[in-house]
């Protein structure tokens, strides 16, 4: 028997309480639950992952009602206390809701930084970006299973998390986005007059900020994004035939799309203050996408799973691509658990990856990777040659395995149209936001 929000002692309708003793919670943990049942008035039955608990509740609860709970302590007959944290949750919410407009792919930015690269090296503008640029993962680095968790972890998605520990992460790809950020928000401010005067007909001057007006990220649909896309065959000619003529419609934080590489937005011919601003409106909607990505992890309300979307650009000799990594790691089952313990060796959790990617002569891959726990691997390409070739060298990453210690269990592989995949953990989050 727990008690939820305790404030004054209730008298619930006649029931027999169940015996037993009081599930040991920890002083300060957060636990999910959902409501599953009503026993009595006030008396409810409470699923937490595995853990089945009988609550005494002052504050009416619905049936399918799903709950973030902290334990706050232990009444006097040692029944573990639980507050209900309902405004952490709507915190959440609302800076998501803020987030979502703003958001876009990290692909314009990394067009944008890569044309600006290929300026002469006296150009003021040649070394935009480039501390971003060399914090990106190469294509060898993110084959290392080593360098590649290292890449996952300085992706933007833990730097928070990592800056709260007291730990300085050097290479983090938000750290380099916010740093990028500050460096053009300073040459605007420099170039620009950072107010503009207002002369009402009373006589009144007002005056804002140009800053905030003209380079937020909600000013991507200005005439100076649409225009700079390449629309006619001689500016498609300046651009690899595998990049798009045009930006794709920005999906969803949490949505597995395959990205393929953008054409630049910017122009040569732009004047300066024109190409920072566009590039700043890139920074900021893709540090509001690792920030989207980042509020619906925190919002998760099932405790036993745990899920991360990461978005990883990676260098190769040709540009560089966005990888989408979906981790899903949860609890065994009681069954698997209990075969678990017959051998040490075996993991206590069980994993779930899914990838997208859309590589230059391959086109759109998506992969499922489970382990549960054996492994299972699932690829799926728009391209049947694409499939055939993964078909003809999966005997390759079959030994890559093998070398690791990991055994597959089965390696499937088929061609059709890939669809837009979506947690259904981030799809829930996202619903009332979207409302």
């Amino acid at each position: 028997m727990v008690i939820i929000n305790p404030s004054f002692a209730t008298q619930p309708a006649a029931f027999n309480r169940p015996a037993g003793p009081a599930p040991v919670l920890a002083i300060d943990r957060v636990l999910t639950a959902v409501v599953v049942g009503q026993r009595a008035e006030h008396l409810y039955e409470l699923a937490s992952g595995n853990l089945k608990l009988m609550a005494e509740s002052q504050t009416a609860l619905r049936h399918g009602e799903k709950l973030l709970l902290q334990v706050t302590g232990k009444d006097h007959k040692q029944r573990p206390q639980l507050q209900i944290l309902k405004g952490e949750i709507g915190l959440i919410q609302s800076q998501l809701r803020a987030a979502l407009p703003q958001q876009q792919s990290v692909s314009h930015l990394l067009a944008n930084l890569g044309k600006l690269s290929n300026l002469p090296k006296q150009h003021p503008l040649a070394t935009l970006g480039k501390e971003f640029i060399e914090a990106i993962a190469s294509k060898a680095q993110s084959s290392n299973p080593a360098e590649l968790r290292q890449a996952i972890m300085q992706s933007g998605l833990f730097l928070e998390s990592q800056l709260a520990q007291g730990k300085t992460p050097t290479g983090d790809l938000k750290q380099a986005l916010l740093k990028l950020s500050r460096q053009i928000t300073t040459q605007l401010a420099a170039s620009k007059p950072a107010t503009e005067s207002t002369i009402h007909g009373d006589g009144s001057i007002t005056k804002q900020s140009t800053l905030a007006k003209e380079y937020a990220p909600q000013s991507r649909s200005s005439p100076l994004l649409n225009s700079g896309y390449p629309n006619n065959k001689t500016s498609v000619e300046h651009y690899p035939q595998n990049v798009a003529d045009k930006p794709t419609k920005p999906e969803l934080p949490g949505e597995l799309r395959p990205q393929s590489r953008q054409g630049a937005s910017i122009q040569f011919a732009d004047a300066e203050l024109e190409v920072l601003q566009q590039v700043l409106r890139d920074v900021r909607g893709s540090l509001a996408r690792q920030e989207s990505h980042q509020l619906l992890h925190l919002q998760q309300s099932d405790k036993s799973q745990t899920q991360y979307m990461v978005e990883l650009p990676v260098r190769g000799n040709d540009g560089i691509d966005v990888w989408q990594l979906h981790l899903h790691k949860f609890e065994q089952t009681e069954h698997e658990q209990q075969h678990a313990e017959k051998s040490a060796d075996k993991p206590q959790h069980s994993w779930a990856i899914n990838l997208s990617f859309d590589l230059p002569g391959l086109g759109p891959i998506c992969v499922r990777v489970s382990q549960t726990p054996e492994l299972d691997i699932r690829f799926t390409a728009e391209n049947k040659a694409t499939s055939e070739l993964i078909e003809r060298r999966q005997h390759e990453l079959v030994h890559a395995l093998e070398a690791q210690g990991v055994s597959t269990q089965t390696i499937q592989c088929r061609s059709e149209k890939i669809t837009i995949n979506a947690s259904e953990a981030y799809a829930n989050a996202l619903l009332d936001t979207q409302a």
